[in-house]
């Protein structure tokens, strides 16, 4: 089970506590990695990092991806819960969807629609998942959030 992200010995200097990254044997090097993830997580548990929308937004985008990937049913893939909590993120996921719609199309039309009220597909784009893409990236540049 992890408790904190991996970016944040990053953030919290681990050898402030005497740690180095230097371990004997491979039994070792896993008391080791233990003992620098409990201290990540008693300075920063994963309940706070889930205020952070950007790390709460790929958890749940993995999480949705993994569970839905062998589903065949928009219905059920847009249904499922993680999804339903990255809508319920509202404007805040509205930059990060478009940001994973321009690196990767995918299922994010429901989700966009959701949060915005708005649908800048014309119907005769309906179905063509590259011209959807392409009119709610341009929605996103329209609105300020693709640059």
């Amino acid at each position: 089970m992890t408790y904190a992200s991996p970016y944040l010995a990053e953030q919290i200097s681990i050898k402030e506590f005497g740690i180095n990254d230097t371990a004997v044997g491979e039994e070792s090097s896993t008391i080791h990695d233990e003992y620098k993830r409990s201290i990540e997580h008693f300075f920063l548990p994963y309940s706070r990092l889930w205020l952070d929308p950007v790390t709460r937004f790929i958890t749940l985008k993995t999480k949705w991806g993994s569970e839905t990937a062998a589903l065949s049913s928009i219905t059920e893939i847009v249904m499922h819960p993680a999804y339903q909590q990255i809508i319920g993120m509202g404007p805040v996921a509205i930059p990060l969807i478009l940001s994973e719609l321009k690196e990767k199309q995918g299922h994010w039309f429901w989700a966009l629609k959701s949060i915005t009220g708005e649908d800048p597909v014309l119907s005769d784009q309906r179905g063509r998942i590259k011209e959807m893409t392409e009119a709610w990236l341009r929605w996103g540049r329209d609105h300020g959030y693709v640059v």
